[in-house]
């Protein structure tokens, strides 16, 4: 236990203020669960992939951040050994991974939904939705399981460094290639993304346009596009600027 931190008001106020986010996380994320579940008119194809991302959500918040970072956070990194540092990191950034992959599926699910809708009625039903994305996050538990298994045979730790309130990456220049294009392939998906969401909304806010324009709806919809777009296009940048931080600009600090 480090007496740095158990008596740093500082990795108290982070923790209370990394509590208070999990915990809210949790409860929103279950929300959308139980609606899911709850309620037959809810379970449509695009808000099974919301459902998921939901429940991985909350996965993440109580793994990751609640049972592992807070306390860490508090009573330090040697609270918790390296290979328990990278078991849970791995499968929290896995899992994130994962997410990741689900906004691909949203964007193609809404892209299909506005040009296809024959296709979309016929080939994105609710099971072969559910089987697409526990196609995701299956690979995703195979990608885990090998990851763990690799870290702990070559001692290719990342850990939890509470001064940063960040995980930081192993400098070993022999676990370097564990991170080997992941951020090419963030902005190969985010590329694809920002396309397909742009085409979408394009098709969205042209029949608007095609609309009544005097029309105080039609314009209270269109406004709501338009923010809709750029939450849409914020959320696919967080990615990429988490990843380009952590494994590109955090030594240059």
């Amino acid at each position: 236990m480090d007496n740095s931190t158990v008596n740093d008001p500082l990795s108290w106020t982070a923790a209370a203020l990394m509590s208070l986010n999990g915990v809210f996380g949790i409860t929103m994320n279950a929300i959308v669960v139980h609606n899911f579940v709850s309620t037959p008119i809810e379970r449509t194809s695009f808000n099974l992939i919301c459902a998921f991302r939901a429940a991985v959500n909350i996965i993440i918040l109580i793994l990751g951040f609640l049972a592992t970072f807070v306390p860490l956070t508090l009573y330090g990194d040697s609270l918790f050994p390296p290979v328990h540092h990278a078991i849970v990191i791995t499968i929290v950034n896995s899992l994130y991974t994962g997410l990741q992959n689900c906004g691909f599926l949203v964007a193609v699910n809404r892209f299909f939904a506005m040009f296809f809708m024959v296709f979309y009625s016929k080939y994105f039903t609710v099971s072969v939705t559910f089987f697409l994305t526990s196609a995701v996050f299956a690979y995703r538990i195979f990608r885990i399981v090998q990851d763990i298994d690799q870290n702990i045979q070559t001692k290719c730790f990342s850990t939890y460094v509470s001064e940063y309130l960040s995980w930081r990456p192993t400098r070993n220049p022999d676990c370097l290639n564990k991170y080997a294009d992941v951020v090419d392939g963030s902005i190969i998906i985010l590329i694809a993304l920002v396309v397909i969401n742009t085409l979408t909304f394009m098709k969205i806010y042209i029949f608007y346009k095609k609309t009544d324009l005097n029309s105080k709806d039609v314009k209270t919809r269109m406004r709501k596009n338009r923010i809709l777009f750029a939450q849409t296009i914020f959320q696919d940048l967080t990615y990429l600027i988490d990843m380009l931080f952590t494994f590109n600009l955090r030594y240059e600090f």
